[in-house]
């Protein structure tokens, strides 16, 4: 059953007293009684921490690298530049043009340049060159080396060709003046020609039959060269010209000193040589050679020359044996010509430095012989080439 409401004029009831003990303070378990110890202790702690990033902060370093034109920003704690080029995986040679250098220290916020080196092989106007340049297209390496482009004539590649690091090889013509005098005229050309006669095609000049220039036409024009257009007209001739023989003399210890015996007698040979007559320009020119055929080889004349010692008395060489082969041993005997007298046909130029008048031929053969025995005394058997070495015989 339901409680009752309470009725008017019941006795109140009074509450029941709170519950005091929830907040009544406990006892503090191990506490120190100097707090200000432990705050320190974290002071140092949190100031160790504050110091890490600090130094941190400190020793890195904000690098912009420049490779060769393409920049890219780094981070790093090295202390050179090439360390920091290391540390970034770039390696670098000889070569290469490193700015600042190596071991130039690292700044923060600093730019470090890389240019790498690249061989190249370049032909300027027939001309090699082997050179590292840090270019990297062919228009910049030209410029780097000094060679002017203005107007130049590039062969396989443009100036605006790349340059790898593993190098290129490369021709260029640059542009060149040129003066031909051709007919009369002058003509002037600025070039890139690599020859003569690519040079005279641009000019419109041509060449007939036997026409050519004062140089050649495979060379390469030179800045400032003048060319001659030579026209050529003539004809040629061919002549028989004698070839001389050449003389071997060996060595005959059996003949007397100045004695020679023609063993094998010498014959010229004979070539066939055909002249160019020409008319350059309209002035004749002197006969040039342009062949030379041997149509008949020469024979070499082989002479004996005596060592063997000459006999002390005159007397007793074979005079005789002279006068027969020089004049068949007639004393009156006078040569076709009218120049050579007697037994040994002495000339009368001759016969008067020995003492001889008048002509040798009307001299007895006795005064004939004395005399050339003073003649031999004085010059040996080489007064008679022919038939001295019959005096000893």
């Amino acid at each position: 059953m339901a409680d009752a409401p309470a009725t008017e004029g019941a006795a109140p009831q009074t509450p029941a007293p709170p519950d005091t003990t929830a907040f009544e303070p406990r006892p503090r378990q191990g506490r120190r009684k100097s707090g200000w110890t432990g705050r320190v202790v974290q002071g140092l702690v949190l100031a160790a921490l504050l110091g890490g990033v600090t130094a941190y902060v400190t020793f890195e370093k904000t690098v912009n690298i420049s490779v060769d034109g393409s920049v890219r920003q780094i981070h790093s704690f090295a202390s050179t530049v090439g360390a920091a080029l290391s540390s970034d995986d770039i390696a670098t040679g000889g070569h290469d043009l490193i700015t600042p250098a190596p071991s130039a220290a690292l700044a923060d916020n600093s730019t470090i340049t890389v240019k790498y080196g690249r061989p190249i092989g370049v032909t300027v106007d027939g001309a090699a060159e082997h050179a590292w340049v840090h270019a990297s297209t062919v228009g910049a390496a030209m410029q780097e080396l000094g060679i002017r482009i203005q107007g130049a004539r590039f062969v396989s590649v443009t100036p605006s060709t790349p340059i790898g690091r593993s190098g290129r090889d490369f021709a260029v013509y640059t542009m060149r003046h040129v003066t031909f005098l051709v007919d009369g005229k002058t003509d002037q050309l600025d070039t890139t020609a690599a020859s003569v006669q690519d040079a005279m095609a641009q000019a419109g000049i041509s060449l007939h039959n036997q026409d050519t220039a004062s140089v050649a036409m495979a060379s390469m024009p030179v800045d400032g060269e003048t060319i001659s257009i030579l026209r050529v007209s003539g004809t040629t001739e061919v002549k028989e010209i004698p070839i001389p023989y050449t003389v071997t003399k060996q060595s005959d210890p059996s003949s007397y000193v100045g004695s020679t015996t023609v063993v094998t007698a010498g014959q010229d040979g004979v070539a066939k040589v055909t002249y160019a007559l020409q008319i350059i320009n309209g002035v004749k020119q002197t006969p040039k050679e342009v062949s030379r055929v041997v149509t008949k080889q020469p024979v070499a004349e082989v002479e004996k020359v005596g060592t063997k010692s000459l006999p002390t008395n005159v007397a007793s060489l074979n005079w005789a044996a002279l006068a027969n082969c020089e004049s068949g041993g007639n004393p009156k005997a006078v040569d076709p010509s009218g120049t050579y007298y007697g037994l040994y046909q002495f000339s009368v130029s001759t016969w008067d430095s020995l003492g001889g008048s008048g002509l040798p031929s009307d001299a007895s053969a006795s005064e004939q012989t004395s005399r050339a025995e003073l003649l031999y005394q004085r010059s040996g058997a080489g007064q008679w080439p022919v038939c001295g070495h019959n005096l000893f015989s």
